[in-house]
């Protein structure tokens, strides 16, 4: 892959992450109001402390991404994150997979375009 088109990848993921990140704090982005099974799990999770988590993960790993430091360990870490939230937003709340499809999508070019990066994890 391009470097620069890998470097804008990393950017556009790096700040996608981070303004995702600070929303779980801030709620400066609203989330549009779920129901049955969807409402019932983001309820958990908003209140078992598990959105605080992933805020922090995404606000630590998406500037990792935009300092371009660390990058195969953060596009690990966001890459299962965008995947759950997608396979939330496939099962529970179809109309809402937009982001989390985008942002899945955008990790799996950084990962690929970073192949070279993981060929010691995905050896056998």
């Amino acid at each position: 892959m391009n470097e620069k088109v890998l470097m804008g990848v990393r950017i556009l993921l790096g700040l996608l992450m981070l303004i995702f990140g600070i929303n779980k704090f801030v709620g400066f982005l609203p989330m549009p109001p779920l129901d049955g099974d969807a409402a019932t799990l983001m309820g958990i999770y908003a209140g078992s402390g598990f959105f605080t988590l992933i805020g922090v993960l995404e606000i630590v790993f998406g500037a990792a991404l935009l300092a371009n430091k660390y990058v195969p360990l953060a596009l690990t870490v966001l890459t299962a994150i965008m995947f759950n939230a997608a396979v939330f937003h496939l099962l529970h709340d179809p109309g809402g997979i937009g982001g989390a499809a985008v942002s899945l999508l955008l990790c799996l070019a950084a990962v690929y375009g970073s192949k070279d990066r993981f060929k010691s994890l995905l050896s056998a």
